[in-house]
């Protein structure tokens, strides 16, 4: 009998009898309370329990994010942060598909494998670096199994691009999001690595960089961090939550390209994708967009989250025929409805001017109100606490500010 384990990070990488022991196991328990499941007494089993545990309760807080991936039983996490920052499932394919047709892809910060996967599915080989060395035993082991054209190597990618390490069509990073004491990192030069420093060393093994960063980091500086081999920018949305940012590199380029490309993409329930791209240099807006007047029964568009970490205001004003409210509002209005805005559409019913004597007006009313506040004083949960309402319901309530300067709430209903 294979040696009982005593914990979860004393097992990379398992025996093919254990690990199908442990898939077993998890299939069966799949629906058990892990915390009594882990006082049971089990006796004799050819796995640890607390490793058996942490992949059920990784597969629970993962299944949303890479469904194909957890249809194969014998697929492993090596930790529990795996499953927190793993890829969404939509985004890895948006990665693969930049990366389609290459002969090879360098990975240079593997994690959990996700992109690795599908990217692997698009293009001739991938070789996959990994700094720590459970993660990397457990990639092999997955990869091992659905993806035999990854290699995975368990080293520091600085090191890794230091020594022969040969030529690539493309490479992609992801830096690690967050420093120490968890704190969230807001540049790609706080990133570890630092792939600003690392740009020269990638240059000389792969024409081609694709950076996976946070949401949270600035785009502008971003931009001007990088200089002129980026090519495009994407902020990429999963059901209106901003993923990440990706930003496309021609490190083999001579000169600056003639204009940066961003694109804006929203995946929504439904299977189908929101889709905004326009020239950097014109995200700019101008007095021209504002709206000159706000009334009842025009139609209101709030662009999604994609297209507001873009900062493209401007473009899609232009692009779609509609006005802003007011320079930092980011809310747009129309005479009559538009196709395809990116973003959420509303019919105004009310145009409500944001005073004290108003709010108590509304308060007495009460009940469900789904409230929003852009470019006003104060928070959507102060404002919910001075009306009296909460969370749901089919109304719609945006405190914002006009391009008069005046407060308003924009009370509002779905068009059917």
């Amino acid at each position: 009998m294979t040696k009982t384990h005593s914990g979860p990070d004393a097992q990379w990488p398992l025996a093919p009898e254990a690990l199908e022991a442990m898939a077993a196991y998890v299939e069966r328990n799949s629906g058990a309370d892990t915390a009594r499941l882990m006082l049971k007494s089990e006796p004799g089993l050819p796995f640890s329990k607390a490793l058996a545990v942490m992949q059920i309760e990784c597969r629970r807080r993962a299944r949303g994010k890479i469904p194909e991936l957890l249809a194969h039983r014998e697929f492993v996490f090596p930790k529990p942060i795996s499953a927190e920052q793993c890829t969404h499932e939509l985004v890895a394919r948006l990665h693969a598909s930049l990366l389609s047709g290459a002969g090879s892809v360098l990975d240079m910060t593997m994690g959990l494998g996700v992109d690795a996967y599908y990217v692997s599915r698009r293009v001739g080989s991938v070789t996959a670096i990994e700094l720590d060395p459970a993660i990397a035993a457990a990639g092999a082991m997955n990869m091992a199994l659905l993806a035999p054209n990854v290699r995975v190597v368990n080293a520091d990618c600085a090191e890794f691009l230091a020594g022969k390490c040969g030529r690539y069509d493309a490479a992609f990073i992801d830096p690690a999001r967050r420093g120490e004491c968890n704190r969230r990192l807001y540049g790609l030069a706080d990133c570890q690595p630092n792939v600003l420093e690392l740009l020269p060393h990638i240059a000389a093994v792969a024409p081609r960089l694709l950076i996976k960063a946070s949401p949270m980091i600035d785009v502008t500086q971003s931009m001007r961090d990088i200089g002129p081999q980026l090519t495009d920018v994407w902020a990429v949305s999963v059901r209106g939550e901003c993923k990440e940012l990706l930003f496309d590199l021609n490190l083999a380029a001579k000169a600056a390209p003639a204009a940066v490309t961003l694109h804006a993409l929203n995946y929504l329930p439904d299977g189908s994708v929101q889709a905004f791209t326009c020239p950097a240099a014109q995200t700019a807006a101008n007095e021209a967009d504002m709206a000159a007047a706000v009334e009842p029964g025009m139609m209101l568009y709030e662009p999604n989250a994609s297209v507001m970490k873009t900062g493209a205001f401007g473009a899609v004003a232009a692009r779609y025929g509609v006005s802003q409210l007011a320079h930092g509002s980011h809310l747009y209005v129309a005479r009559k409805a538009v196709q395809g805005f990116p973003g959420r559409e509303f019919v105004i019913d009310e145009v409500v001017p944001l005073c004290g004597r108003e709010i108590k007006r509304m308060a007495k009313a009460g009940g469900k109100l789904n409230v929003a506040v852009r470019n006003w004083r104060m928070s959507a949960e102060e404002l919910k606490k001075r009306l009296r309402v909460t969370d749901g319901g089919n109304r719609y309530a945006f405190a914002t500010t006009l391009a008069s300067g005046s407060a308003v709430l924009l009370m509002c209903h779905k068009p059917q």
